[in-house]
């Protein structure tokens, strides 16, 4: 019974003439009278009141709140038929977006004092901020952040004002950059008022002042990198006093420009234990052409001599294996990194010398062989079924060496390097 109801509902809605239908009772009559009189005039004056909003219109927060106040209104069961309720939710997002960019446009507008000489500038820029803003937009804007942006206001200075202050710029004063941008910002607010000019060579004074703040700004910048560059790992006393000799060459001026002294401070304080010029780390010097982790690369080829190089540092991928071909139907095979004993850094050589059935592996890390906790291997291709292989001990003498056999491959295996026998049976 209960779904039947819900379908007379939706039915009365769509169609009120179905009104006149026989329904199946006394409790439904009245029901479906209910909502003929009262539920479609109420949901469907919300719905309207909704599609009237439009977010880009100076009537957008009027309609948007008469639509907001008709549909809490609503009862629970006749919210649940508004069927545009999800474009009245985001007008309220809309609403929230626009109020955030009002704030940001009246704090810009009020973070220069009326007084300032950057106040016709700031005024200006707020208010070609402002005039990018659709009508609804605006409308969020208070009324007297909107009287000051839509009014006519005159720069607060004068010519004479601004040669003054050009005169006056002294480059060993602490403010000298602060004095260069106000001169600069009071002519440019006098000359988007009117076409005016200044006495010949003022606004040169100017110009070479403000190359001059060009350049205090690069020669600070490279002291801040310098002190960005010290560590308490790699920095030897030594490289903090060239740091501190280099701060101190500043001018006062270029000085204040340096926005982490305090952490050359902490350096020249001795706040960090440094190293000392012998037991500095030192960083390899890795290859340009080393063979990828994962990947296959073709050892190069002089002669019978086969060639590759493998970098071993901190910064490298330790976990992959790494595979070298060679044109004479061997595969050398290094495995990860990580499998490495020794814990030297820099590149590894790896050299292969096949001359009639003798295989030479070398692998040198800053010339010493390597040894690895797993395997490296040779896999060569199309050797006797019944081939096998000896390697030279420690004493020169030949034993076995370990191998085993994969289809037609026969795989050398060994964590050192050496110099292995063909034995064809």
């Amino acid at each position: 019974m209960k779904s039947n109801k819900k379908l007379v509902l939706l039915s009365l809605v769509a169609v009120p003439s179905l009104l006149y239908t026989a329904p199946a009772s006394a409790t439904e009559i009245s029901k479906p009278a209910y909502i003929l009189a009262n539920y479609n005039a109420n949901v469907a004056n919300v719905v309207q009141l909704i599609n009237n909003i439009n977010n880009t219109t100076a009537t957008f927060q009027t309609n948007l709140e008469a639509a907001l106040k008709a549909y809490n209104a609503l009862t629970e069961t006749e919210k649940q038929y508004v069927t545009n309720y999800s474009t009245l939710s985001a007008h309220q997002q809309t609403r929230i977006a626009y109020r955030k960019l009002a704030t940001q446009i009246e704090e810009k507008l009020y973070s220069v004092d009326s007084t300032s000489p950057n106040y016709y500038q700031n005024v200006t820029e707020t208010k070609d901020w402002y005039n990018t803003l659709n009508a609804a937009q605006k409308t969020f804007v208070s009324a007297s952040a909107q009287k000051i942006l839509t009014s006519y206001i005159a720069p607060n200075t004068s010519v004479d004002k601004v040669v003054n202050k050009i005169q006056l710029i002294n480059s060993s004063r602490l403010s000298f950059h602060k004095d260069v941008a106000n001169a600069r910002a009071e002519l440019n607010a006098l000359r988007r008022f009117s076409n005016i000019s200044l006495p010949a060579g003022i606004e040169q004074q100017l110009l070479d002042a403000e190359q001059l703040v060009v350049k205090d700004k690069a020669v600070a910048k490279e002291v801040e990198n310098a002190i960005a560059a010290l560590s308490p790992k790699t920095s030897t006393a030594q490289d903090v006093q060239a740091v501190k000799t280099s701060f101190e060459a500043l001018t006062p001026v270029q000085q204040q420009l340096v926005p982490n002294v305090w952490t050359l401070v902490d350096f020249v304080q001795g706040t960090h234990t440094l190293p000392t010029k012998d037991n500095i780390p030192k960083t390899p010097v890795l290859s340009d052409v080393a063979a990828v982790p994962g990947k296959t690369t073709a050892m190069t080829k002089n002669k019978n001599i086969y060639k590759a190089k493998i970098n071993v540092a901190s910064s490298e991928i330790d976990t992959e294996r790494y595979i070298l071909t060679t044109e004479d139907k061997m595969t050398i095979i290094i495995p990860p990194l990580y499998t490495l004993i020794d814990e030297d850094e820099g590149v590894m050589d790896i050299q292969v010398t096949k001359k009639a059935n003798r295989i030479t592996l070398q692998a040198t890390l800053n010339k010493k062989p390597v040894t690895f906790d797993a395997n490296m291997e040779i896999i060569i291709e199309g050797l006797p079924a019944n081939s096998t292989f000896n390697r030279s001990n420690g004493f020169g003498k030949q034993v076995p060496a370990d191998f085993i056999i994969s289809g037609n491959r026969h795989i050398i295996q060994t964590t050192t390097p050496g110099t292995f026998q063909i034995v064809r049976n």
